[in-house]
């Protein structure tokens, strides 16, 4: 199942990650500025693609001595991030924090080779350098992390899980109704924000509501038509329990 998204101090980032940097910001005692956060496709040509999927993030280092920096990095490794401090002297962008959350679904494959050279003993980039980081947590992930530090944020409550149960007695009613509230509600829109995820890419973004005019059965009727045709299923515009089907490859329950 895909990462869940949310915007958080104005970045796209995913739950997973943003648990992580709060856990880092407690072992570090201050906060960080994100530059730049994930699923930002194209956003930074010097980021090679690293930041195209979930899970990798940048923290800026303006106003920070080399201490503060180092602490920057050593703690964002210790809760699992594959981490490096980024100089003016390696390419042209200034001081900042790159990292890459181990173990995120959504990686990109940019993002994915930076974990594996990191694990590697290497700095993540193109002249694949030793790494110049604090060594001992390259086989840290966030779950191993939260195995030995349950409460890593006290006073903030963990996200709650994302809905992963699809009805298809609501299934049915959305393709014959406009208004949808509560629990089937959800399930609508959690099927097209799922078809929508780059790693799914059944429909886009933008297609994840009707355009201005469409009513809201009609729209979906077409939504499942284009999953279907994506999974080489009849293209009837009915969820079925084999469109269901689909979704439980990712992780999904589907009851009646």
């Amino acid at each position: 199942m895909p990462e869940a998204r949310i915007v958080w101090r104005g970045k796209q980032l995913n739950q997973r990650t943003v648990a992580m940097i709060q856990a880092a910001e407690r072992l570090a005692k201050f906060q960080f500025t994100i530059l730049q956060g994930s699923y930002n496709k194209g956003g930074v040509a010097a980021s090679a693609g690293t930041h195209d999927g979930g899970g990798a993030v940048d923290v800026a280092c303006a106003g920070l001595d080399q201490a503060q920096r180092q602490a920057v990095v050593r703690a964002l490794r210790q809760v699992g991030f594959a981490a490096w401090l980024r100089t003016p002297a390696q390419s042209d962008w200034p001081y900042h924090v790159h990292a890459v959350a181990q173990g995120d679904k959504d990686l990109s494959r940019g993002a994915a080779n930076q974990v594996a050279e990191y694990r590697r003993c290497r700095n993540g980039l193109a002249n694949r350098g030793r790494d110049d980081g604090p060594p001992g947590y390259y086989g840290m992930t966030w779950e191993l992390y939260l195995h030995y530090h349950p409460n890593p944020v006290p006073g903030v409550q963990p996200p709650p899980p994302p809905n992963t149960t699809i009805s298809l007695g609501a299934m049915e009613y959305a393709r014959t109704h406009d208004s949808m509230n509560g629990v089937w509600g959800a399930d609508r829109a959690q099927v097209l924000a799922w078809a929508a995820h780059p790693k799914v890419a059944a429909i886009s973004q933008a297609e994840t509501r009707p355009p201005a005019g469409v009513p809201w059965h009609l729209h979906f009727q077409q939504m499942v038509k284009k999953i279907q045709l994506k999974f080489k299923l009849p293209a009837t515009g009915v969820f079925t329990a084999a469109t269901g089907a689909v979704m439980q490859r990712y992780g999904y329950t589907i009851i009646a």
